[in-house]
């Protein structure tokens, strides 16, 4: 039997209250708590800035949102595809991709990933634009794996497809193109946190001036005249200044969370374990910690479980598992056999905790059970 949970899977790693404070009192002093406040005005401006210096953002522009998914969605009717266009989504990720994709009345059409980095990659979806006629692809930065913008930027050019990057995971890490279109997650379990909030990151100014718009109701122009139909996905003065506090200390937070990463790779190459991490880890730090062991993520969960070691198995079970999405269309279809990388991965990942509050002897003693569980 389980035993009560010692080490937490993820922890989140937001401002103290001091850190907010002076921002919350100028909230309060202004009087002005939602509606595209100085704060938000403020924060849109700096974390712009944070990217230009960051991530190559240049001549990009920046808009915020009640989160990632509203993003996405608002994005999607923004470009203004008919009802039913279809848009490729990798079949290996959190079901707010495809919801984001259903909630505009268009058709998420499952790809499966790429066996190293578990990505949709360009390739991918060109072999996928022979099988479907597909309007828009929607690649995921798996696990807060940065995408590779340059493959994407061709990949558009090539085909004439739009790209629109759900990158939730890996703000402050993934490098910008203002021909691509990026949304980006502030949830507070995110390495970038704020409690709740996304953004939307394009060189097309007027994108962002209309998705802006639609996240208020659709009104342009004169005071409550709705151009379009839009929702009600503005982000707020509260998170404003959450995030304005964590630009400030973002350093700080990528240290702690570099730093549990040396000590995982260190214990894991010192066990000799035969599982492997997703490529190229250690040039980008995850959001979140899975790990690949051949068949084995159930027993290994179990083992850690039993220890007091909570796990997580991120993105699973693939889109086309969940009752809830069933009757999405797969680049071939929706059999099991049509995504073998996702099956084998749906065996054998299992998110292990990472957060920036682990010690070296909370790492050491989870890499010496992977090492025992899988030898």
């Amino acid at each position: 039997m389980s035993k009560e949970i010692r080490i937490q899977c993820l922890v989140p790693d937001l401002p103290a209250p001091a850190d907010t404070l002076p921002y919350l009192e100028e909230m309060y002093s202004n009087r002005w708590y939602s509606n595209f406040g100085p704060l938000v005005r403020r924060f849109e401006s700096d974390i712009l800035s944070f990217l230009q210096e960051h991530n190559g953002a240049q001549d990009c522009f920046v808009g915020t949102f009640s989160s990632a998914t509203t993003a996405l969605e608002l994005v999607l009717k923004a470009i203004h595809l008919p009802k039913g266009s279809r848009v490729l989504v990798p079949a290996l990720t959190f079901p707010a991709t495809a919801l984001a994709v259903l909630n505009v009345g268009m058709i998420p059409v499952l790809a499966d990933v790429a066996p190293e980095s578990w990505e949709l990659t360009p390739e991918i979806a060109e072999n996928a634009l022979s099988e479907k006629a597909i309007s828009v692809v929607m690649p995921v930065a798996a696990f807060g794996k940065p995408v590779d913008s340059a493959g994407w930027a061709a990949f558009q050019q090539k085909t004439g497809v739009p790209v629109v990057l759900d990158a939730a995971a890996a703000l402050g890490q993934q490098d910008i193109l203002g021909e691509l279109i990026y949304c980006f997650s502030l949830h507070a379990t995110k390495p970038f946190g704020v409690g709740e909030g996304g953004l939307l990151v394009t060189g097309n100014e007027d994108l962002v001036i209309e998705t802006k718009s639609l996240s208020n109701f659709g009104f342009q122009g004169p005071a409550g005249v709705v151009r379009e139909i839009g929702t009600n996905a503005k982000f707020g003065e509260y998170y404003a200044a959450v995030g304005l506090a964590q630009i400030g200390r973002w350093q700080e937070v990528m240290d702690r969370r570099t730093a549990v990463l040396d000590q995982y790779k260190a214990g894991l190459h010192r066990a000799g374990n035969s599982v492997s991490l997703q490529q190229g880890t250690g040039n980008f730090i995850p959001a979140v910690f899975p790990v690949y062991a051949k068949g084995r993520a159930k027993a290994l969960e179990e083992k850690l479980a039993d220890a007091g070691i909570h796990t997580r198995r991120w993105y699973l079970p693939p889109l086309y598992e969940h009752p809830g999405l069933k009757g999405m269309e797969g680049v071939v279809n929706l059999e099991p056999a049509s995504f073998p990388v996702c099956e084998d991965l749906k065996e054998s990942l299992l998110g292990l905790p990472f957060h920036g509050f682990l010690t070296a002897e909370d790492t050491a003693e989870i890499s010496n059970i992977v090492a025992e569980e899988t030898a």
